[in-house]
């Protein structure tokens, strides 16, 4: 973040205060025109406030100045058979994604840093298990790791879901990304935004004329695409990364897959059956 000292003094920045947030977070999200937003601002009661904008341009140039998230790629991706078309793999660098979830600022008190056990009663009788990290699984990963280090595990979901059936039957294929650090009840909310999307899978159009050959040909380009997209977290489960947790303490975080949640036939696709 190239505003990072700048943040380190105003915990707003670009807006000078809690206000200016506020103000610039309703406007945004109030749908109202750009002429709505001027009329607004012009008003004398506005101008009373101590403001760092006056215009609705001038708003929008400071939220421009505001952290992106992960950008999108794009990469062609090669084939042995021909198509009818070339494939174009539409995709976040993963490890964006997870640093995005992990330092984001309102899942502070909904995230687990460490792996927990939780009992009933002092006397260690009845073991609860509530989420993930209270379960003997992250327990036996976190061995695994050096000591101190940050335990990001990561879920991955993926559906082919059909978009248009009467025009033209569009198809997509998200896979979607979260971390089993966030609370479950959190974590399955849409409006927490804790899954975010990593990549859009192709969906190719083999024209070999056997129809068995064309299945195990999407079969294996689906794979390909999903070990280009999972690289970075490859390497971090390998080697870890330094990420800032949201209130900004530097974790050496490792990154392994422990879910992936998908329905039968993507789950025999994945497994090669």
């Amino acid at each position: 973040d190239i505003y990072a000292s700048q943040c380190q003094q105003n915990l707003y920045y670009p807006f000078a205060s809690l206000g200016d947030w506020e103000i610039v977070n309703f406007l945004l999200t109030s749908r109202l025109s750009m002429r709505a937003i001027d009329e607004f601002l012009s008003l004398h009661l506005m101008n009373s406030l101590p403001l760092l904008f006056s215009t609705a341009k001038e708003l929008c140039s400071h939220a421009e100045m505001l952290p992106s998230g992960p950008h999108w790629n794009a990469r062609v991706v090669p084939t042995t058979h021909p198509m009818k078309s070339p494939v174009t793999l539409y995709y976040h660098d993963s490890l964006d994604c997870v640093e995005s979830l992990f330092n984001h600022p309102l899942f502070t008190q909904m995230m687990d840093y460490s792996p927990s056990h939780l009992f009933t009663t002092t006397k260690h009788i009845v073991r609860v298990f509530m989420e993930w990290m209270s379960s003997d699984g992250a327990w036996d990963l976190q061995l695994k790791f050096p000591k101190g280090s940050t335990l990001c595990s990561v879920i991955l979901s993926s559906d082919k879901t059909h978009i248009t059936n009467m025009c033209g039957r569009k198809v997509a294929h998200p896979l979607l990304i979260s971390l089993t650090n966030i609370h479950m009840d959190i974590r399955n909310k849409g409006s927490s935004h804790a899954f975010l999307l990593l990549a859009l899978m192709p969906i190719p159009t083999f024209t070999h004329p056997a129809t068995q050959i064309c299945s195990v040909l999407k079969v294996h380009l689906f794979h390909h695409c999903l070990d280009i997209v999972l690289k970075p977290l490859k390497q971090a489960t390998c080697f870890g990364r330094m990420m800032s947790d949201p209130v900004g303490n530097l974790c050496y975080c490792f990154t392994p897959l422990v879910s992936y949640i998908v329905d039968t036939p993507e789950a025999c696709m994945l497994a090669c059956i």
